[in-house]
């Protein structure tokens, strides 16, 4: 079986009011009334499928308009740092910050090097590599970047939340005040129970463009899984 070749479409308006099944693609309504256009992969179970965000081979001038908007979302939130958690939303993070006139930006990174700090560091697993021994890195000569700042994480997609919730105790660690975490998308809301192990506010602090449901198999294509 060939796997199709991926392409997503940004599109300056809204599209008509969205069908209730769909076969290769799902219209995502932005923030602004514009609409991105995903390609629809079907997980390996061929029963349920996702709207597929793949941050880093989209077309420029789809990057260009996501980054556009979260710009402009990030500028509401007025944060002093912005904090890119790997890998896809490393992809944002950086242009954001230089967007909004900052010097630089923090990533956070998997990869310990040999002058990490442990206790600069959270297990995390997901559901894509659940390799319990992974951990995120806060390279301790950033410290002085975040601590005391108003920081604004940054990530492509919000599904399971893991990743943001980990991001979140990292920087609770350096006394950094987490104002906002940013993504594209949310995708289900599996995010918002595991960002309540935090506090029960914090998934209040999220902020994304748009959201995605989750898909399952029909006659006629693929229809959203009901609640997601």
């Amino acid at each position: 079986m060939t796997t199709p070749s991926y392409h997503a479409e940004w599109l300056p308006h809204a599209q008509p009011e969205a069908a209730s099944c769909h076969s290769t693609s799902y219209p995502v309504r932005l923030t602004d009334g514009s609409t991105l256009v995903l390609p629809l992969r079907p997980l390996p179970d061929g029963q349920k499928a996702i709207a597929l965000l793949m941050s880093n081979q989209t077309d420029f001038i789809v990057e260009r308009e996501i980054i556009r908007l979260l710009t402009a979302m990030a500028r509401e939130l007025a944060p002093e740092v912005i904090v890119g958690v790997p890998t896809m939303g490393l992809a944002y993070a950086r242009p954001v910050a230089e967007n909004l006139g900052f010097g630089n930006y923090v990533a956070l990174g998997h990869s310990r090097k040999f002058w990490y700090d442990e206790d600069l560091s959270e297990p995390l697993t997901s559901s894509t590599s659940p390799d319990l021994s992974k951990r995120l890195y806060l390279d301790p000569a950033l410290i002085e970047r975040v601590q005391g700042k108003r920081v604004l994480i940054m990530d492509d997609v919000l599904n399971t939340g893991r990743t943001a919730a980990v991001a979140t105790r990292l920087m609770h660690k350096v006394q950094a005040e987490v104002i906002g975490i940013g993504a594209v998308l949310t995708e289900g809301w599996a995010w918002q129970a595991e960002l309540r192990k935090i506090r029960q506010d914090t998934p209040a602090l999220v902020h994304a463009l748009g959201h995605i449901p989750l898909f399952e198999r029909v006659t006629d294509g693929w229809c959203p899984v009901a609640g997601s």
